[in-house]
């Protein structure tokens, strides 16, 4: 193996011993080695016998210098390059080859230079053992003096036997001195007590409790304690630099907040996503509450609280692929909703579901991940999700317990999102509407979750386009000239099939099943009446009035009730929708009309109580009249006359027409219809019946008033 000026060999029977190649005779076969960690004049070794000991291993080069000093010449001392340029300047006189690699020839050339620069011969050597040990020919700041050095070595923890510092300026009833080992035995006893605890007490607390512990006596008169003054008390200052300089920042951290706080909030940040994520394919998801108060789309009087909002993001590219917003609490539908979003072309999704138009280029994720990284949400460890993964061949991983910071790219999206929307939101949640006289920022919801959803829509096409200064781009992105823009290296990773993508043809299968109920007015299901060409061909309807209804297994979006999806086969699904008079359900989510269901049902319960008293009061008036009639009736059988006879049914409902057609003639009519013969023999008849009418409507109108 050749050897050049420099090289440091290290041996692997003495492991302490590392030596450097000063110099190689060549033309006789030499070369001259010192040994780094003990400063020597060279010793001569034949060049061979040197090679031969690094091809058998018993020698091994090493790569990293440890006399190297690279040191900048600004932040060197004006003493410090004096003393090294006086000791290079002497090394420049003396340093002969190869006379300076003869002992006799050395030893006149240091005489000389001693001489020359009135030190000692025994400087002169210290500079030319530096100068070698250091590896001189490469650098003169070998030759600096080394003030790293200064100062006594450490071996342990001084010892005082009185209290260090100045004198205190004023003079006190308390007593001090230094800390020795039964001090620090105490100041170690009282953190472990009273400050390392999740409550996160004061220092100051805890040296409270520490002087009331160990440096107080009962006092005889209160039965208090109070400080012993007889003795030294620590001050806080002592009690402080103890702590100081014997917890770590990150110790005290976790002792207080507990590991899973420190991992999440104090760890220290290193490295890049894209670590982990070989290409594009890594989604990762989570969900948060949406800093925002809704409305109904249904009745814009009423506050539905705030949305839940569940983001799918490429981890390598930045591309947020899926989001999903819904007014249900962070569940296994809501993680559906956003996974079916993540599958679809956003660009008929945004059609169908938000009624918004968006260009292909400006949304241009809808595959099926390779990983899907998750954290261990019910929702996101749920059966549910385990079929949709097992279904689509997806595989899962899930992060530790409370740790979103391994997901640390969704968590950033959500702050981004929302912090850059709140300003233009009415309802969005303000930290100081409590403050006295602050607005209620809820009363100022306007906006429904579709609106919220087309909003966060745009924001998205805004942030997928945005410009990623500190994005790590590698090699092959800056050799192609790929800009770190999410839409840009989500295209690059296609076109370069750095991920394992797919895509599927429909996403109905990630919606959630249920069932409905085919009754005899169409589909039922969820209060909706749904119909379909399949229903009506074959006549379910129908069947369902004559044999009864039954069930049928469907699946439904429910960020829209305007259609339900019943499955035909292993592969199709046929579309059922709204019937016309609920047409107006249509761009409600599910939980939106199952609440206005909950509202129509309290108001019917509000108002069973008028109704029952409504039909008490038509009871009882109905059998009032019913009363009066028998009454009546019985009146007309004690004057003696005759049984009800049916078969004269007609001629009674004639005369009772006349009857009835006579009441309502006025007296002067009746008078000039007398003078005629052909009225002659009915009146007499007539107006008896009508004297009698006319009393008993009297004698009931009495009664009524008594």
């Amino acid at each position: 193996m050749p050897l050049v000026v420099n090289d440091l060999l290290l041996s692997k029977q003495e492991s302490n011993k590392l030596e450097r190649v000063v110099w190689i005779d060549n033309e006789n076969g030499w070369c001259y080695l010192v040994n780094t960690n003990k400063p020597s004049f060279p010793n001569r070794f034949e060049t061979n016998y040197i090679s031969e000991l690094l091809d058998v291993g018993e020698l091994e080069k090493v790569a990293e210098d440890p006399g190297y000093l690279l040191v900048p010449e600004e932040d060197l001392t004006e003493s410090e390059i004096k003393k090294r340029d006086f000791a290079w300047s002497i090394i420049q006189e003396i340093y002969r080859i190869p006379e300076i690699f003869d002992p006799k020839e050395r030893s006149v050339l240091i005489k000389k230079a001693s001489v020359k620069f009135h030190v000692s011969q025994k400087t002169v050597r210290s500079y030319l053992k530096q100068y070698w040990a250091r590896g001189g020919s490469i650098s003169k700041n070998s030759l600096l003096p080394n003030y790293f050095n200064s100062g006594k070595k450490k071996a342990g923890e001084r010892i005082y036997t009185k209290k260090t510092g100045r004198p205190p300026i004023y003079s006190s009833s308390i007593k001090r001195s230094h800390a020795g080992e039964e001090w620090k035995r105490i100041f170690k006893i009282s953190l472990e007590k009273h400050y390392f605890k999740r409550s996160k007490p004061s220092l100051k607390y805890a040296y409270q409790q520490m002087v009331k512990e160990y440096f107080s006596i009962n006092s005889k008169e209160t039965n208090l304690k109070v400080l012993n003054v007889e003795k030294p008390i620590p001050s806080f200052n002592q009690f402080y630099y103890y702590y100081q300089n014997n917890y770590k920042a990150d110790f005290v951290i976790r002792k207080r907040e507990g590991k899973r706080a420190y991992l999440q909030n104090h760890r220290a940040i290193t490295g890049s996503a894209n670590e982990d994520a070989m290409g594009i394919g890594v989604f990762a998801v989570d969900g948060t509450i949406g800093d925002i108060y809704l409305v109904s789309s249904i009745d814009k009087s009423k506050i539905i609280g705030r949305p839940t909002i569940m983001l799918i993001i490429d981890i390598y590219s930045r591309l947020i692929v899926g989001v999903g917003v819904g007014i249900e609490s962070m569940s296994a539908n809501t993680l559906r909703m956003a996974l079916a979003n993540t599958f679809e072309n956003k660009k008929d999704f945004c059609k169908r579901t938000l009624d918004m138009e968006i260009g292909e280029d400006e949304w241009i994720a809808h595959y099926l991940p390779h990983t899907l990284l998750a954290d261990r949400g019910s929702e996101l460890i749920s059966d549910d999700l385990t079929s949709i993964v097992e279904d689509f061949n997806i595989k899962i991983q899930n992060t530790a317990s409370w740790r979103p910071e391994l997901k640390g790219t969704c968590e950033s999206y959500f702050n981004i999102l929302q912090n850059h929307l709140k300003p233009f939101l009415p309802g969005a949640v303000q930290k100081d509407f409590n403050k006295r006289g602050g607005q209620d920022y809820r009363k100022s919801a306007v906006l429904s979750v579709k609106d919220y959803f087309r909003i966060l829509v745009f924001c998205i096409i805004y942030y997928n386009s945005r410009y990623m200064p500190e994005y790590p781009r590698s090699i092959e992105m800056i050799e192609e000239n790929i800009p770190p823009i999410p839409n840009e290296i989500f295209k690059w990773g296609l076109s370069k099939g750095s991920g394992k993508l797919r895509a599927i043809p429909s996403t109905v299968a990630v919606y959630p099943n249920s069932k409905a109920l085919v009754t005899k007015k169409g589909i039922l299901f969820k209060g909706l009446y749904y119909s379909c060409t399949t229903a009506v061909k074959e006549g379910w309807f129908t069947t369902a009035r004559i044999k009864g209804n039954w069930r049928i297994d469907i699946r439904f979006d429910p960020q829209t009730m305007n259609k339900i999806y019943i499955k035909k086969d292993r592969t199709n699904y046929e579309t059922c929708s709204l019937i016309e008079q609920y047409k107006v359900y249509g761009n409600a989510y599910l939980e939106e009309v199952m609440d206005l269901q909950k509202v129509n049902r309290q108001q019917e319960a509000d108002y069973e109580e008028y109704e029952l008293n409504s039909s008490i009061k038509l009871a009882q008036k109905v059998e009032e009249i019913v009363k009066h009639a028998k009454e009546e009736a019985k009146i007309e059988s004690m004057n003696g006359r005759r049984n009800k006879n049916v078969k004269d049914i007609r001629q009674n409902r004639r005369e009772e027409q006349e009857l009835l057609r006579g009441a309502e003639i006025p007296e002067n009519q009746i008078h000039s219809y007398e003078k005629k013969e052909s009225f002659v023999p009915l009146h007499e008849k007539q107006m008896k019946s009508l004297d009698l009418f006319r009393k008993k409507q009297k004698e009931g109108l009495d009664l009524e008033n008594d």
